[in-house]
């Protein structure tokens, strides 16, 4: 069973490695249908704003701060589920079918147990939002939005999380795309159905969305459930079903380092948004506008770090060294060259986008639409870096390396970018242009530790 590893596996006798183009190609259809879900999950969460826009300012409030509560918790326990996948890619790349298979069940049992403290969090967020200083109106909207939306935990971290990790390291991610898109189109049928009353159904207002949401996200667990399990021949890449208890301490050792690095770059854009609304509305509004473009680009380097998890894992399990250091290259290379072409895209073209959030027509808006325009420069510019540090994070994570960079990360994270935000953002008054160019020192920082952690480790190898 792989754990942390500072250098790579001694060579054995293995299959001539691929060149650097077929391991692009392979990369890519991993990456592709991982990208697919992403967008569809902020496909949804776009969707459930508007819609809950019909309503009025209190329930678009509620609706995305509990949504976004629910995703970002959800997404850091599903970080711990990653080691599944990189677990098993390692033991199908050593030849272990049998282990390989046998994680799976480990995995259900593991998204069983860390879907419990998030459904005893969301229980309890309306006190919790009332002890910080939230609005009793919001935190209770809140409370009612997450009291149904809760229900869909175990779907979303056990059954989406496990999925994504283990589909893509057995070779069955293509049961992604079949299911996801729709799912997304489903949800905002239903959404649209109960928070207004239509087909038949009553008009739930802020229940109806929350009971949408966790309605699709169930269907979508099922759907990908019986497409595994139907087929003899997908049954047999994850079969027996049962847990093996002598795998969940290996996977969380490998697991919980990839939640908390993903907690800490996570935590990170949570203060930077607290820390934009004390320069003012226009400032608050240009920060979240940027940050939600760059949400949406970064789903292009996320996926390629978590196809390069699979990647390195099949590598690092065939103790191939070659093909390690290939394949994470591949993955570097691609993400950073696909961020530099949206970053061109995002210096040409920022008043389209910018005007897409807000009406340049409306007086009110200038002030926000320039300081955006001058955010979304610096957005563009730390692209590079931005897929550089994803890609790296998901090839070392392959190599079951997770705890180091989680140290590495907390340090660009938590220290280089507080440190440049206190001195450009509050020291030289630059404000939230300070704030931006803190996140892109800190990313920079972790980019460029990750990177150089990845080539040192693998530096034996001539790809």
């Amino acid at each position: 069973m792989a754990t942390e590893t500072t250098s790579l596996p001694a060579a054995r006798p293995q299959a001539p490695s691929r060149g650097a183009g077929s391991e692009a190609r392979a990369l890519l259809a991993i990456a592709i249908p991982l990208a697919v879900v992403s967008l569809s999950e902020i496909a949804m969460g776009l969707t459930d704003t508007i819609l809950l826009g019909g309503i009025g300012e209190s329930a678009v409030a509620a609706g995305g701060m509990g949504g976004t509560l629910f995703f970002t918790v959800g997404a850091t326990l599903q970080g711990a589920l990653m080691a599944a996948g990189v677990l098993s890619a390692q033991a199908r790349g050593g030849g272990r079918a049998h282990e390989a298979a046998s994680l799976y069940g480990t995995a259900l049992l593991l998204g069983l147990l860390l879907a419990l403290p998030a459904f005893i969090l969301f229980s309890f967020i309306e006190p919790i939002l009332r002890a910080i200083g939230e609005a009793p109106s919001l935190a209770h909207d809140v409370g009612v939005y997450l009291g149904i939306l809760r229900w869909g935990t175990p779907a979303f971290v056990a059954g989406i999380g496990v999925m994504r990790a283990m589909l893509p390291a057995i070779g069955q991610e293509r049961l992604l795309l079949r299911v996801t898109p729709a799912m997304a189109v489903a949800n905002g049928l239903l959404n649209y159905a109960l928070i207004n009353g239509a087909a038949g159904l009553p008009a739930l207002g802020l229940r109806g969305s929350a009971l949408a949401s966790t309605v699709t996200l169930w269907c979508t667990v099922l759907c990908l459930f019986t497409l595994l399990h139907a087929s003899r021949r997908r049954r047999t890449l994850i079969t027996p079903p049962w847990p093996d208890w002598r795998r969940i301490l290996p996977m969380l050792r490998v697991g919980l380092p990839i939640a908390g690095t993903i907690a800490a770059e996570t935590s990170m854009f949570s203060v930077a948004s607290l820390l934009a609304g004390l320069f003012g509305a226009a400032a608050a509004a240009a920060h979240q506008i940027v940050l939600a473009i760059g949400t949406f680009t970064f789903m292009v380097p996320m996926s390629i770090g978590q196809a390069a998890n699979v990647r390195t894992g099949l590598a690092t399990g065939a103790g191939d060294p070659v093909w390690v250091r290939r394949a994470g290259s591949v993955a570097i290379a691609l993400a950073a060259g696909s961020m530099a072409a949206i970053g061109v895209v995002l210096l040409l073209l920022p008043g389209p986008i910018i005007h897409g959030f807000l009406d340049p027509h409306v007086a009110g808006n200038r002030r926000a639409i320039g300081l955006a325009a001058t955010l979304m420069a610096v957005l563009a510019l730390f692209q590079v870096v931005d897929g550089t540090q994803a890609a790296a994070i998901g090839a070392l994570r392959g190599m079951g390396d997770t705890r180091v960079p989680m140290l590495l990360a907390l340090l660009g994270y938590w220290v280089v970018a507080p440190a440049l935000c206190w001195a450009l953002a509050f020291r030289l008054g630059w404000g939230v242009l300070g704030i931006w160019l803190s996140l892109a020192g800190g990313l920079a920082s972790v980019a460029a530790m990750m990177t150089g952690r990845f080539l040192r480790i693998t530096g034996r190898a001539t790809v």
